[in-house]
């Protein structure tokens, strides 16, 4: 198994997010509300957003796109049958999560996962129960989440063509950070800008989510199929032994929110 896991919320986070770093090194990604839900139940808004007609059989479709996703970029998987925000009917059980990840993440070198910018509650639940589960030896990455990251484009620290005198980015993004329960001084900035081999495959890799693709990329203004924009990828560095969350703050607490009707992803 590759050294590197990477625990994405939903089936198309790593993508959107790392793709970039998948397409460049080897690494194992490890989906944590990848469960299929039952039918009979209304639609939740982002599925009928999609043109979904069933739950299940729109759970299904994404567990082979993402499967076509991940081959692109070369990752291998794993997933954890828990239900996303929008099909949760009961609560969020965080210490299930974190005894689902461990052996999962025991033999990682390297662990990412979401950062939380934007506050979807199953992104703070992922990273929150990866963050537990995480052995002690291994470094720790978290990811700008995209699209949600891209709201007002990159940080001009990420893209110096970004933002403006009227625009700093920068400034919402460190607030995302804190209202997300991260200790800023806690983080160390890792832009990057892609290899034209690292784009092309991270684009390509996109494609396959075909039935989340046109709205996510609307809801983010178009930004997210820019290839201006996804030339840059965002994430930070933890320092060694150090807990990125506040004192104060409630690991897993944000997954029991209910009824889930956020984006799933």
């Amino acid at each position: 198994m590759p050294r590197t896991v990477v625990v994405s919320p939903h089936l198309d986070d790593a993508v959107l997010s790392c793709g970039g770093r998948l397409a460049d090194e080897p690494a194992h990604v490890v989906t944590v509300f990848a469960g299929v839900p039952r039918d009979g139940g209304p639609l939740p808004t982002w599925d009928r957003l999609t043109g979904a007609t069933r739950c299940s059989d729109r759970v299904r479709d994404r567990l082979d796109e993402d499967d076509r996703a991940l081959g692109v970029l070369g990752a291998t998987t794993e997933r954890l049958a828990l239900l996303d925000g929008q099909y949760r009917v009961t609560p969020y059980d965080h210490e299930a999560a974190v005894a689902l990840l461990r052996p999962m993440l025991a033999s990682a070198d390297e662990v990412w996962t979401a950062a939380g910018v934007g506050g979807h509650v199953d992104h703070l639940a992922a990273r929150d129960a990866a963050l537990a589960a995480a052995p002690p030896s291994a470094s720790v990455t978290l990811f700008a989440d995209v699209p949600y990251v891209l709201v007002y484009g990159w940080p001009s620290w990420v893209d110096p063509r970004a933002g403006g005198p009227m625009l700093d980015a920068g400034a919402w993004v460190d607030a995302e950070l804190g209202a997300a329960g991260l200790v800023l001084d806690s983080l160390t900035r890792a832009p990057r800008e892609l290899s034209d081999e690292a784009l092309a495959r991270k684009r390509e890799a996109m494609a396959a989510y075909r039935s989340q693709l046109p709205a996510l990329d609307a809801q983010s203004g178009g930004r997210l199929t820019d290839p201006a924009v996804l030339r840059f990828e965002l994430a930070w560095t933890v320092g060694p032994g150090q807990s990125p969350l506040r004192a104060d703050w409630v690991p897993g607490a944000a997954g029991g929110w209910l009824p889930g009707n956020q984006t799933p992803a």
